[in-house]
């Protein structure tokens, strides 16, 4: 749109020194009214010869008044041949803009005998609507007699006088859409008022155009009413923008002022993640394809100091960037339950180079916005001529800055929006820097396409007269804990695993089973962005004793490939889609019994997201039992001859049967072992005096402070010196007074009886 107004007047010469006949009025017919009188005379011999000579007699005189006939014509002033029509005229002005004014001169002439009255009005037969028409004197000043239909009132004088020079004034309407026909030619009449003495000439009843007349009484309509016009073309601009990604070798490329040259940034090889979806073992899952980073450098550019890579495609008229995650957000600790997705960061911006040809033939000065599907201002768009910001309706933020200054565009004097001067045949390179909320990915992220709208001041609407898109395809993924039928994943509430470690490993995907020693986990990997991705997957069970093993399976227990830091990788993930693996964890023989905390992280390995599930649970349930072994002192043999129940006989000590003497001592040693892979509470050994003997002694050796008893109820540090029934413990410490406390897995309590044979 151009709020300037132009004029343009078309003089009188073809060019400058350039001679035409001027237009000549009719000076060789006697005017209308005049009196044309006549008296004849008679002469001859005086019949009176007396007297002689000659006589003359004069007769009566008679008058004859010369009638009107009347004829007119508008002709170009600068001689131009008329009798044409809008469509074939030659008087023509192109690259008109809106408000335009278009003047041109004309002349009546008068080729009749009588002075004429004319009706002067515009005809604009296949004009667009909308033109502003006046009729103006040689001095520029509107004809006077304009009548309530805007026509005027012209009297034209014969004779010397007939001819008078008026211009038409031809204003293009401010809302002049672009490549629009207007025009215009003047159009005059002369309404009879009877062909008598005194009257005009053209019968009553009858109208007289241009280059007709009167014969016979009657108009002699040739030419024809229309058919003696003379149109003034006006056609205005067309603008032949269009606007492009950046593109190798642009044509005369230059800089948002139009002369200032500009270099646009060198198109190179970059990764992008379109590897197809499904793709196995894909631990960098990117195409090498023609493109450029994000530039110049942002420190908010999600992809780092590198750059995003954007990608240009010439013949879609698009281009699209590819951002990777936030780094911002990675490091953000996660909850107990874990982290199942991407969180708020600040705000990411990627500047995209732009590109805008003026393919026509006259420079053109081009206004940038984002624009809608109508081609206008993106509805629910703001922009602030302060700080040269669009903002979007989603939040988003749209500047669009110079190549070599990377300075926001200024708004031209008469513009709305940011200005470049497009010359013809040059291109003129932009930057545009959209700056985007970085909001949780806890749902589904789409693109975000952003078409930038170039709209000529040259023509009257602020409607884009091209386009051209770019895109951001932005990462999210969640990770956590499998949610059959829904897109995503969760963290909690947590899944708990039973397993138990005393039988045979057998990798599966069952979660169902609890008589084997596999944890199983299924988790869903989902891809909440728009470009696809991999992800590479860890697993640690902090506690778990070694032999214990992780994998990550596909739904058929196929282990996932590793890659070379030896986590696991997922399959290339489609865009909106997500999978399900299994963390498959096998627990070892001997384990203890007790919760293990599985701590799980998936990072994307194009977006470089982290997520995290940090509350899944192996609980490894007790198995074993307690073994008891009694064994008598013989003095002789070795250790562990004489096993019982799993414990080796100490030295000097047998399971075998034994002989004493009357008065002879018998020495006992009973050995309690824990063989459950979890503590075992409130544990005493027990132990009485038989018969045919009487009590010596009592003792015992173990892990803590060691109590007895010889009721089982209560208990103290001191060993009994007499009683019937004897009992051996370690304290528990964390209960108030003595009472048996627990006996960890794999130890030992060792309870040394002395009797004496009576």
């Amino acid at each position: 749109m151009n709020t300037n107004m132009k004029a343009l007047v078309l003089m009188a010469a073809l060019a400058a020194g350039a001679a035409f006949a001027a237009p000549s009025p009719n000076t060789t017919n006697t005017a209308a009214g005049t009196a044309i009188t006549n008296t004849a005379t008679a002469t001859f011999t005086n019949p009176d010869t007396t007297v002689g000579g000659n006589l003359s007699v004069t007769s009566n005189t008679v008058t004859t008044t010369v009638l009107a006939l009347p004829g007119f014509d508008v002709v170009y002033d600068d001689g131009t041949a008329d009798g044409n029509t809008l469509a074939n005229t030659s008087k023509t002005i192109s690259n008109a803009v809106p408000g335009q004014v278009v003047k041109t001169d004309y002349d009546f002439v008068n080729t009749g005998n009588t002075t004429l009255t004319v009706v002067l009005r515009a005809n604009t037969t296949g004009s667009a609507s909308g033109v502003t028409v006046r009729y103006l004197d040689a001095s520029g000043v509107e004809l006077t007699g304009k009548n309530s239909d805007g026509s005027y009132t012209v009297t034209l004088p014969a004779g010397s006088g007939g001819v008078i020079k008026f211009t038409q004034e031809l204003t293009v309407p401010s809302g002049a859409p672009a490549n629009t026909v207007y025009g215009a030619s003047p159009e005059a009449s002369v309404v009879g008022t009877g062909t008598g003495t005194g009257q005009n000439g053209v019968p009553t009843g009858s109208t007289l155009y241009e280059g007709q007349t009167v014969s016979g009484g009657a108009v002699v309509a040739t030419p024809a009413q229309g058919a003696d016009l003379q149109f003034v073309k006006v056609t205005t601009f067309q603008p032949n923008l269009v606007g492009s990604p950046n593109v190798s070798s642009p044509p005369s490329p230059v800089a948002p002022d139009g002369s200032t040259t500009a270099t646009p940034p060198a198109l190179s090889n970059v990764g992008v993640p379109t590897v197809a979806d499904g793709t196995p073992n894909t631990p960098n899952p990117t195409n090498t394809v023609t493109g450029y980073p994000s530039y110049p450098s942002n420190p908010n550019d999600p992809s780092g100091s590198g750059g995003t890579p954007i990608v240009p495609d010439v013949q879609g008229n698009v281009q699209i960037a590819y951002p990777k995650a936030d780094p911002d957000n990675n490091p953000v600790a996660p909850n107990a339950a874990g982290r199942v997705n991407d969180q708020n960061g600040t705000a990411d911006t990627i500047i995209f180079t732009n590109d805008l040809k003026n393919n026509g033939s006259n420079d053109d000065t081009v206004q940038l916005f984002p624009a809608g599907a109508d081609g206008k201002l993106l509805a629910g768009t703001t922009f602030d001529s302060t700080t040269l910001i669009f903002t979007l309706p989603d939040g988003t933020k749209v500047r669009f800055l110079g190549p070599n200054t990377n300075t926001p565009i200024p708004v031209a004097s008469g513009a709305t929006y940011p200005t470049v001067t497009a010359p013809a045949g040059k291109t003129v390179i932009y930057r545009t820097e959209v700056t985007q909320p970085d909001g949780s990915d806890a749902a589904l992220i789409n693109s975000t396409t952003l078409v930038i709208g170039a709209d000529s001041l040259n023509d009257a609407d602020v409607m884009a007269d091209a386009t051209t898109r770019d895109i951001i395809v932005p990462a999210a993924a969640q990770f956590g804990d499998s949610t059959p039928g829904t897109l995503g994943a969760v963290p909690t509430p947590g899944i708990t695993q039973r397993v138990d470690p005393s039988a045979n490993t057998s990798l599966n995907t069952d979660t169902t089973n609890t008589a084997d020693n596999v944890a199983v986990f299924p988790m869903d990997v989902a891809n909440m962005g728009a470009y696809n991705d991999s992800y590479a997957l860890t697993a640690a069970v902090p506690g778990l004793p070694s032999g214990a093993t992780i994998t990550y399976v596909d739904s058929s227990g196929t282990a996932l490939p590793t890659n070379g830091t030896g986590n696991f990788v997922t399959p290339v993930v489609k865009a909106g889609q997500e999978i399900k693996v299994y963390a498959v964890i096998t627990v070892p023989t001997g384990t203890a019994a007790g919760n293990y905390t599985v701590s799980q992280t998936a990072v994307g390995n194009y977006s470089t997201i982290t997520m995290s599930d940090l509350n899944d649970v192996i609980k490894v349930g007790a198995v074993g039992g307690v073994a008891v072994a009694k064994f008598v002192w013989d003095g002789k043999t070795a250790v562990g001859s004489t096993p019982q129940n799993g414990i080796d006989n100490p030295v000097n000590f047998t399971a075998n049967n034994t002989a004493a003497l009357p008065n002879g001592n018998i020495i006992y040693q009973i050995i309690a072992k824990n063989n459950y892979n979890a503590t075992v509470g409130g544990f005493f050994l027990k132990d009485s005096v038989p018969g045919n003997t009487t009590f010596v002694s009592v003792s015992g050796s173990g892990t803590g402070t060691l109590i007895y008893s010889t009721d089982g109820t209560t208990w103290g540090t001191s060993a009994p010196t007499s009683g019937t029934d004897f009992y051996v413990a370690t304290d528990d410490a964390a209960t108030a007074g003595y009472q048996p406390g627990g006996l960890a897995s794999g130890a030992t309590l060792t309870m040394n009886f002395t009797v004496k044979v009576k």
